[in-house]
């Protein structure tokens, strides 16, 4: 089975969740890691699965992500995909009720996961989400674990 991982991330901590998807990917199988700069470098084709992460900011991918994904094509009907994203816990989002305004927002993952569903790709397992405890990090305790377990359920 042949995967590429492609993220992008700002303060580090989507290329760590990024980092334990794909080493939880890697045994028996090929996987390469990628920064969105990277991605343009590398064809679909004869990928068995593209997984795709971005940090939220302002309720969205990156700029860099909301572009690849607005163009990225499965070189095969039904090409599998899986999406996740990192983003404010909820505790974390100061005062209260602006956890409404976030929560109603939306958040990277889902956005991504429409994007590449409208492109072609068939999605695999549900849009993830990863806690920081911060705009800009750290990664909330466990949270690289439950991305391994995350990425566990996409070949199962």
């Amino acid at each position: 089975m042949s995967i590429i991982v492609v993220y992008d991330s700002v303060f580090g901590n989507t290329a760590k969740v990024a980092d334990a998807v794909a080493g939880a990917l890697r045994p028996g199988r090929e996987v390469k890691l990628l920064r969105i700069e990277e991605a343009s470098e590398w064809p679909l084709k004869g990928i068995d699965l593209l997984v795709v992460g971005s940090p939220t900011r302002g309720f969205r991918p990156t700029p860099a992500m909301s572009e690849l994904v607005a163009v990225l094509r499965p070189a095969v009907p039904g090409q599998a995909a899986a999406v996740f994203d990192t983003r404010l816990a909820p505790e974390d989002i100061h005062p209260a009720p602006l956890r409404w305004v976030v929560e109603a927002g939306g958040y990277a993952a889902t956005r991504m996961a429409e994007k590449l569903g409208e492109g072609g790709f068939a999605l695999r397992g549900a849009p993830a989400g990863f806690l920081v405890g911060g705009t800009e990090g750290p990664l909330k305790p466990g949270e690289l674990e439950r991305a391994a377990a995350w990425a566990a359920t996409l070949i199962a």
